[in-house]
């Protein structure tokens, strides 16, 4: 596992790994598109990328990040009421517009109505799970078993290469050395538009439990099994 120091330490030799170490290999879908022959989304792959960071109170500094957003949609993710679509999305539509799609609903009257949402959002699969988490790392602070799951097998298996599914599959916080750590596993993440913004919400999460459960934060530790960028954006990796 690397370890580093602070989040622009990290990025700058993950994205130098990426463009030198990668390899390369062009999937038949990209969420819910198909994009088998389409040539922009080429990728250069790490597979199985584990990383450390110890202090990430730079987070912000993240060449990458889309703070603006990432904060409007860190706010919508932790609300208790139930967010699909939110508003979060309209600060990056070029990103998420695509990804709306029609839910009809039919009243008694028999009148139909539609609407554009999301096929899942991360509020609609965390926040339910916030307090559990929270109550069990008051009780036993010690635990393993502190858990927000993203990807949900009974709902996601039958939705593979057809509709959008998670591309983070779980955040567990656990408390070492006084402090709380966060490990995020995740199935899949585009270095280009979102990876730095999927460590910043990961990120944000851990200090908000944190200060629930009054810890300070620990390390950072996330895994990627594909981590990766497309060719479309394969001239970002020369500032690497």
């Amino acid at each position: 596992m690397r370890i580093y120091l602070n989040s622009l330490e990290a990025i700058t030799d993950i994205g130098r790994e990426l463009k030198k170490c990668s390899t390369s290999v062009h999937t038949q879908t990209m969420q819910n598109k198909d994009i088998a022959n389409d040539p922009d989304f080429e990728t250069k792959e790490i597979q199985a990328f584990e990383f450390c960071i110890i202090n990430m109170s730079d987070k912000d500094e993240m060449p990458d990040v889309t703070l603006e957003w990432a904060r409007e949609e860190f706010k919508e993710r932790i609300s208790s009421s139930f967010q699909n679509p939110g508003t979060a999305w309209q600060l990056r539509p070029e990103i998420w517009a695509e990804f709306l799609v029609k839910k009809e609903t039919k009243f008694e009257d028999g009148s139909l109505n539609q609407d554009d949402v999301f096929e899942y959002t991360y509020n609609e699969r965390i926040q339910w799970q916030l307090q559990p988490v929270i109550q069990e790392l008051r009780k036993h602070p010690a635990s393993r078993q502190a858990i927000i799951e993203v990807h949900n097998r009974m709902l996601d298996t039958e939705s593979m290469g057809q509709k959008r599914i998670p591309c983070s599959m779980f955040y567990q916080f656990m408390v070492r050395d006084g402090k709380l750590d966060v490990l995020y596993v995740m199935r899949s993440s585009d270095f280009a538009t979102h990876f730095q913004n999927d460590i910043w919400l990961a990120d944000e999460l851990r200090n908000y439990i944190a200060k629930q459960v009054n810890l300070p934060p620990g390390k950072f530790i996330m895994f990627v099994s594909s981590l990766h960028t497309y060719k479309k954006d394969w001239a970002l990796l020369s500032n690497y």
